[in-house]
């Protein structure tokens, strides 16, 4: 008995699931090669795509690792918000919560991919000025994840988006600096002073 012919891939299938092979395969490139490594050939050998496939959905290397970043921003913020959804009838404090998977997602592995594409940014013109829109854009859709998620006397202060912005940057340094210095004892500190701060802030409203 013959098995059951699958159906053919639409040409419009086929092109996503190569962009979809490339985006992978620079992310991973940006993690564990770094931005420079991170070439043509090095994405394509990844990939399992040829230059001119690379080159039929992406005008140079610079544009793939652009879309990259928007990418990567995206996937961000979708694990932040699964995993505060699934994690939040689990504990009664939603802002230790919200903190401690904040530094979690900024320490990912898949984060490491927007900061070799950050401090990139610093020399590569091009990649800064392709870089300050997504930037805004990702900034602005975390204002809007963490209305949506964070607890009311939280999210109804004027000083709001000051919170969030500062908590943010704040887990973002620390991320950074992890790459060198591993101390779990004084990010244990540094939360547990983080909490306290926002307590005493909550309780002055």
């Amino acid at each position: 008995m013959k098995a059951p012919a699958q159906a053919r891939r639409t040409q419009q299938e086929r092109r996503e699931a190569t962009v979809r092979k490339l985006l992978d395969a620079a992310t991973e490139a940006l993690i564990e090669v770094g931005y420079a490594n991170t070439s043509v050939q090095e994405i394509c050998a990844r990939a399992g795509v040829s230059h001119g496939g690379l080159f039929r959905h992406f005008s140079s290397r610079i544009e793939l690792l652009i879309r990259v970043a928007d990418d990567v921003g995206d996937g961000l913020l979708q694990l932040y918000r699964r995993d505060f959804e699934r994690l939040r009838g689990s504990t009664p404090d939603e802002l230790a919560l919200a903190l401690q998977l904040l530094r979690t997602n900024t320490g990912s592995r898949l984060h490491q991919a927007w900061f070799e594409l950050l401090m990139a940014a610093r020399t590569d013109r091009q990649l800064h000025d392709a870089l300050v829109p997504i930037w805004k854009r990702r900034d602005e859709a975390t204002q809007q994840l963490a209305e949506a998620l964070l607890p009311d006397e939280v999210r109804l202060r004027a000083d709001f988006p000051v919170i969030v912005d500062t908590l943010v940057t704040l887990f973002h340094g620390e991320a950074v600096d992890r790459f060198l210095r591993e101390d779990t004892a004084a990010e244990q500190r540094r939360m547990d002073w983080l909490l306290r701060l926002l307590q005493l802030l909550l309780a002055n409203p």
